[in-house]
């Protein structure tokens, strides 16, 4: 399987450390993350424990897909359902911990690109817990059996685990069938369309566990909120809800721990996050927009390198409770930067001025004195140094926003608390 060498141009570099990018970065990285995920196919493939005419099979239908229908075939390889299945059935390898029905998965990743590209074909995919799930689709309840086999006729998918063959396209609301559902918001050029994926077996990870089947009642809240968030986001910074609706693909409910809102970015994983249903709609755009930000980071350093991974030293990061490595505070500096931008923006919106301001003075001041941190470390690359540069250019662009003297007050003060209570917990 083809994959190619990956340089981000300074242009799109240098947008991206500005803090945004745009539309051509997303792509760009998006293009990036696929070149790796290919890879680790390529490897895993390498390592098939049955036998070679089994492997060569499923080489042969990623083939097909590929040169059917390059960019369908590239929409399913490149998803983040297959890089969570790729990142966890590697380690489990290298572990010594790999069943036989995580490397099986490939075909239920090949089934969906052939569906995809319009290539028929025929494959085995594992059954687990009873279920046989197809990543970017959905999961259907088959009964007991260790397999099934998958058939693509004609765009259509058939799951046959020794019971009879089943159609998918026919199920409708069957309950043994459940699809993954997609968030659908805005219209015109700042539409989004993001899976809420609670089918998934490979979608944990997180600092929680995910969240299982969604009720219609609770999906339609997700829905309600999605939709006020990108209506928030199109109006005020459509720049940030394009680059978010060209780059985030889908979105993990977490399961609530009853007290605060939670997401998290796997590193390793592009245009996906997990979360636990916001309070409000603010909440959800900035949400987006601090999590997509952590995943375009995390995506840039697949491909260059920002800080000298030998430094152990650990530093300040208002965001957190503990000592954070360099390049563990670029990211939170990199994050809130593009949290202080929407923060800043929605001080216009309906509802959400007041709160707005202070989050926005509040966020500014964050990145400002942590990225005076960064700036003043000697582990920086050369490229690094650069990266830095153009967000302080952007930094201070914040900074020169007008706030109310009572909001920059209570920002110091929350800082210098913060500040205070991290060195009571971390000085010896």
């Amino acid at each position: 399987m083809m994959t190619t060498f990956h340089r981000l141009p300074a242009d799109l570099l240098g947008g991206l450390a500005a803090s945004s990018g745009g539309v051509a970065s997303s792509e760009a990285l998006a293009d990036a993350q696929l070149s790796k995920q290919l890879l680790l196919i390529a490897d895993l493939l390498r390592r098939w424990p049955g036998p070679a005419a089994e492997r060569d099979h499923v080489v042969a239908l990623l083939e097909a897909a590929r040169r059917a229908a390059p960019a369908a075939a590239a929409r399913v390889l490149g998803s983040p359902e297959v890089g969570a299945w790729i990142a966890i059935v590697s380690r489990a390898l290298e572990q010594g911990r790999a069943e036989r029905a995580d490397l099986l998965h490939i075909g239920a990743v090949a089934a969906p690109a052939c569906a995809a590209a319009g290539v028929d074909a025929e494959t085995e995919a594992p059954v687990r817990d009873g279920a046989v799930a197809l990543p970017g689709i959905g999961r259907l309840t088959v009964g007991e059996a260790s397999s099934a086999r998958v058939t693509v006729a004609a765009g259509n998918l058939i799951v046959d685990a020794g019971h009879g063959p089943i159609a998918i396209g026919e199920l409708g609301n069957d309950e043994r069938w459940q699809p993954l559902r997609l968030l659908r918001a805005g219209d015109g050029g700042l539409r989004a369309v993001l899976a809420l994926d609670d089918v998934d077996p490979y979608r944990h990870g997180y600092h929680a566990p995910p969240a299982p089947r969604l009720s219609p009642a609770e999906f339609l809240r997700w829905q309600d909120l999605f939709t006020e968030a990108w209506q928030l986001l199109a109006e005020h910074v459509p720049d940030r809800a394009a680059e978010v609706a060209a780059g985030l693909r889908a979105l993990v409910p977490l399961q609530p721990d009853g007290h605060s809102s939670r997401s998290a970015t796997i590193r390793h994983l592009y245009g996906v996050f997990g979360l636990t249903l916001p309070p409000t709609a603010a909440d959800f755009a900035v949400t987006l927009v601090h999590e997509y930000q952590h995943a375009k980071l995390s995506a840039v350093l697949n491909l260059v390198q920002l800080s000298d991974p030998a430094d152990e030293r650990r530093y300040f990061a208002p965001w957190r409770t503990d000592p954070r490595p360099l390049a563990g505070l670029l990211q939170g500096v990199y994050a809130f930067a593009g949290v202080a931008d929407t923060w800043r923006a929605l001080r216009g919106a309906d509802g959400v001025a007041d709160a707005a301001e202070q989050e926005f003075a509040d966020a500014r001041l964050h990145v400002d004195r942590s990225l005076a941190t960064l700036e003043s470390s000697d582990a920086l690359t050369p490229t690094g140094r650069q990266f830095a540069t153009r967000l302080r250019q952007f930094t201070d662009g914040l900074l020169a926003e007008p706030v109310s003297d009572a909001a920059a007050r209570r920002a110091q003060r929350h800082h210098d608390d913060i500040h205070q209570r991290w060195l009571a917990a971390n000085t010896a």
